[in-house]
């Protein structure tokens, strides 16, 4: 039982370092910019994303991870920081 709930949790952890990932390189391409020292903690509004380039960057994580986002779901909170919209959507990929 302790197997399964350590792999479970590497599993977790696995996916969620990919999403940072994908986010991280989507922004960059969204901005059209490298972006120093990205990471979870990162605030979105703090490197220049506004509302045009939140849909841009929906778009590009679809693609980049294979997500599809309901419109329904979608909350300010999601886009707070890099790791508030990785935790989403890691949820999303989930569901």
């Amino acid at each position: 039982m302790v197997s399964t709930m350590t792999e479970t949790a590497a599993t977790s952890t696995e996916v969620m370092d990919r999403v940072v990932a994908g986010i991280c390189t989507a922004l960059e391409s969204v901005l059209e910019r490298e972006v120093s020292d990205l990471g979870p903690q990162t605030k979105l509004s703090d490197v220049g994303l506004d509302s045009t380039g939140v849909l841009e960057l929906l778009m590009q994580l679809e693609e980049t991870l294979g997500v599809e986002f309901d419109a329904e779901n979608l909350e300010m909170s999601h886009f707070e920081s890099v790791g508030s919209l990785a935790q989403f959507v890691t949820a999303e990929m989930a569901a």
